[in-house]
């Protein structure tokens, strides 16, 4: 049976590497004149794996500003539901889901890491009511007094607001 496993993983992989060489669609149209690709993400995502997800896709999104000749921008404004998965103790609140709440950790840790990325802010307001502080986030989390004034003024440098929930 690890035979016929090892022939099949062998016969699909040039399928794979194949299926990654086909050249993707651009969006030359709409980056036309743009040099920087300024994003801010409004997270209120609650669920653990949906969470995971979209923030694979944010990556794919910040690959595809570079690949286009984009230098990407992008801020994280956390509110809501979402700020209860941002907690050192989170993984152990919710066993359930501990090891997608370890993998968020990680990759907002990957994300922030990534030229560009200047800030993951988490709203005082959403904190406050689940009982969470500053001393409870995760690295590189940063707790703000409202996410809405801190949106707002980034808006007003050009950010374009991306919901993500």
């Amino acid at each position: 049976m690890r035979r016929l496993m090892l022939g099949l993983m062998f016969c699909l992989l040039p399928g794979f590497a194949l299926s990654a060489d086909v050249p993707r669609p651009d969006d030359a149209h709409a980056l036309q004149g743009i040099e920087e690709g300024r994003i801010l993400w409004d997270v209120t995502a609650s669920d653990p794996d949906a969470l995971l997800a979209r923030l694979g896709v944010i990556e794919q999104t910040y690959r595809d500003l570079e690949r286009q000749g984009v230098t990407p921008r992008m801020v994280f404004g956390f509110r809501g539901g979402s700020v209860r998965l941002l907690t050192r103790d989170a993984p152990d609140r919710d066993m359930e889901h501990a090891q997608t709440i370890l993998q968020i950790h990680a990759r907002l840790a990957e994300l922030h890491a990534l030229a560009g990325v200047d800030r993951m802010e988490v709203c005082s307001i959403a904190s406050r009511r689940a009982g969470i502080t500053q001393a409870d986030l995760v690295e590189p989390l940063v707790e703000v007094g409202n996410t809405f004034v801190t949106a707002a003024a980034y808006a007003q440098r050009g950010y374009a607001k991306i919901k993500i929930d």
